[in-house]
């Protein structure tokens, strides 16, 4: 694709984001992974390119049941979380997910000890947005200037809400947020029968090299943020 995307190539983008967007929707949705509420949207930068899409999903409420679709300059959000190339993501979902909802609630980061969510992770927790003064991007870039050790998180929690996610692509970063959600949940089970445990020596390596992520894994030397 050239730097300029033309009428007809841009047409076909936004129409096969909005069927991925709709897929990932209907399978969060029927999982149970998002909140009643069923709030989820998105933000897609197309790569390569100085154009931001953004979808949003009507409430469980409304009768009009269309997804909007919505185009803008990515520059013209100068504190969009996507501008952090750190990251290395061109997709952002805002979503409600019962669990992670629940760690937001408590004002703590969440610890991923659940090893079909980590395999997929370089980064052991999720953060908490406590400073809802400061955009999403202030408090990660600080995090991240701070803590060069640890690997960057794929998402944030906000506190007392849901979470942001990022990824790349709109599909890889819903079935993100399909894992993490999991592992919120059977932690949850988890502390009934004594609380989830750390990792047994080997597991983390074990599961990288699954995905081939151990390299990079294995780059940061820190697993979770100072108390």
């Amino acid at each position: 694709m050239s730097n300029t995307l033309t009428d007809v190539e841009l047409s076909e983008y936004v129409a096969q984001a909005k069927t991925d967007a709709a897929f990932a929707f209907e399978f969060l949705k029927d999982s149970g992974t998002l909140t009643a509420s069923l709030i989820f949207n998105i933000a897609h930068r197309i790569p390569g390119h100085d154009t931001l899409l953004s979808v949003r999903f009507p409430s469980p409420w409304t009768r009009d049941k269309e997804v909007k679709i919505s185009i803008s300059k990515f520059s013209d959000h100068k504190d969009h979380i996507l501008s952090e190339e750190r990251l290395e993501s061109d997709t952002l979902i805002h979503a409600h997910t019962p669990h992670l909802a629940a760690w937001s609630l408590s004002h703590k980061p969440f610890p991923i000890l659940y090893v079909a969510a980590q395999r997929h992770l370089l980064a052991r927790e999720i953060p908490n947005h406590l400073e809802r003064t400061r955009t999403v991007l202030d408090v990660v870039r600080e995090r991240l200037d701070k803590h060069p050790e640890l690997a960057p998180p794929p998402a944030l929690l906000e506190s007392n809400g849901g979470a942001n996610f990022w990824g790349k692509g709109i599909l890889k970063t819903a079935q993100l947020i399909l894992l993490i959600e999991e592992s919120a949940r059977l932690q949850a089970i988890a502390a009934q029968i004594g609380g989830a445990q750390v990792y047994t020596p080997g597991a983390l390596d074990l599961q990288w090299k699954r995905t081939g992520l151990l390299e990079r894994a294995r780059a940061f030397a820190g697993d979770y943020a100072p108390a």
